[in-house]
C-alpha cells in the first residue's frame, strides 16, 4: 500500500543519497521510487530524483510524489542531458557520506538493504565502491572474494554495473563524479571503473538478487522505439567510435592508465539555478568548451593512430606529450590525480 511509507526524522542528515536518474518509463519509475520509500530508515537515506526531460505526465507524477514527501529532492532538467549529467546533479545537490546511483527500473525488495550493504562493505577497504553482481558465479568468479556473516563480498576487476552502485565520499573526493562526455546513454559506469582501477581502489560486489528486483522492460522498449533509439548501436559507437571528443572508452582507458589524463575529469555541465518548481537551469561550462577546443587537434592525432593500430595501440610519444600539455593547461593532466 502506498501509505506504508517512512522517512527519516526531519533535520537528520542522510547517511546515503540515493539518486535515481529518470527518463520516461513511468511504471518502472514509480515502482522503483515507491519500493525504495517502503524500506527501513534505520540508517537514514534521502531519495533524490533527477528527471532527464521526461514526458509531461511523468513530470507531474514526480511533482506529486515530491509534494507528498515520497521523494525528498526532485530536480527537473530541461531535456535529456545524459545519464551522467542527471546522476551528477543529484550527487552534487545532496551531499552525503555515501552516494548511490539507482536505475529507475530497480525495485529494492530487502527492507533493511542499507544496513545490510554497509555491514557487508565493512569487510572491504574504505576507499572502494560496491555494486550488485547479477548472479553467484559473477560474485565468486574472481580471486579475493570473502565469505562474511553478511554474505559474500566479491571482487570486481574492471567496472561495476551502474544499476545500484554505492560510492563513498572518500572515493569521490579523489576521483570526482561521473564523466559527462559520453553522450545520452552509457559509458559513465565503465569510465568510473577505469579510474578506480588506475587509482588502485578496489571494487566490490554484493549479490544483487538478494536486494533488488529488475523490473520488466516493456515500457523501456516503448520509450526507445518512440524516439528511434537503438541502445545496442549506441553502445557499439561508444566502444568503437567517438561520441563527443574525447569520449572513447578504450582511448580513455589508455590515457588514464598511461598517466596522460587526470582521473578526476572536468564536469561538462554546471547548475546555474534551481527554481521553486524544481526546474534546473544548466549550461555547458566555459572551461569545458575551452578544454575540448585545446585538446581536439592533439586528440585527433591519437585517435588516428588508435584506429590504425587498435590491437597493438601505444600513443605516439610526441602526440601523447602534446595532449598531456594541453590537458595540463586546464589542470586535467595525469599529474593532477597522481
Amino acid at each position: 500500500m502506498e501509505q506504508d511509507f517512512q522517512s527519516h526524522p526531519s533535520g537528520v542528515a542522510p547517511v546515503c543519497n540515493v539518486t535515481i536518474p529518470v527518463f520516461n518509463r513511468p511504471r518502472a519509475t514509480r515502482e522503483t521510487i515507491l519500493a525504495l520509500r517502503r524500506t527501513s530508515q534505520e540508517i537514514p537515506f534521502d531519495i533524490t530524483v533527477v528527471d532527464n526531460g521526461s514526458d509531461p505526465a511523468l513530470v507531474e507524477s514526480l511533482l506529486a510524489l515530491r509534494e507528498r514527501g515520497v521523494i525528498d529532492h526532485l530536480f527537473l532538467l530541461p531535456r535529456n542531458m545524459g545519464v551522467a549529467c542527471a546522476a551528477n546533479v543529484g550527487w552534487e545537490m545532496v551531499p552525503a557520506p555515501v552516494y548511490m546511483k539507482l536505475d529507475n527500473d530497480t525495485a529494492m525488495r530487502r527492507t533493511r538493504w542499507l544496513p545490510g550493504l554497509l555491514a557487508l562493505w565493512r569487510h572491504g577497504r574504505p576507499q572502494s565502491n560496491l555494486g550488485g553482481a547479477f548472479n553467484l558465479d559473477m560474485l565468486r568468479r574472481h580471486p579475493g572474494a570473502v565469505n562474511t556473516p553478511e554474505g559474500v563480498l566479491g571482487v570486481c576487476p574492471d567496472n561495476l554495473p551502474g544499476q545500484a552502485v554505492l560510492i563513498p565520499k572518500a572515493v569521490s573526493d579523489e576521483l570526482g563524479f561521473w564523466n559527462e562526455e559520453y553522450g545520452v546513454y552509457g559509458g559513465e559506469d565503465g569510465d568510473y571503473g577505469l579510474r578506480m582501477t588506475c587509482a588502485g581502489f578496489p571494487q566490490y560486489y554484493y549479490h544483487g538478487p538478494d536486494y533488488f528486483e529488475n523490473l520488466p522492460e516493456e515500457d523501456a522498449q516503448a520509450t526507445y522505439a518512440a524516439r528511434g533509439i537503438d541502445k545496442r548501436r549506441l553502445h557499439r559507437e561508444l566502444v568503437v567510435t567517438d561520441n563527443l571528443l574525447p569520449g572513447k572508452l578504450f582511448l580513455n582507458k589508455i590515457l588514464y592508465a598511461s598517466g596522460v589524463r587526470s582521473l578526476k575529469p572536468m564536469r561538462r555541465y554546471e547548475i546555474l539555478d534551481v527554481a521553486d518548481d524544481c526546474r534546473v537551469t544548466v549550461a555547458e561550462r566555459k572551461e569545458y568548451r575551452e578544454l575540448r577546443r585545446d585538446m581536439a587537434p592533439h586528440l585527433a592525432a591519437v585517435n588516428r593512430r588508435f584506429r590504425e593500430h587498435i590491437m597493438s595501440f601505444r600513443p605516439d610519444p610526441a602526440a601523447a606529450q602534446a595532449l598531456r600539455a594541453s590537458l595540463a593547461r586546464h589542470g586535467q593532466d595525469g599529474g593532477a590525480t597522481r
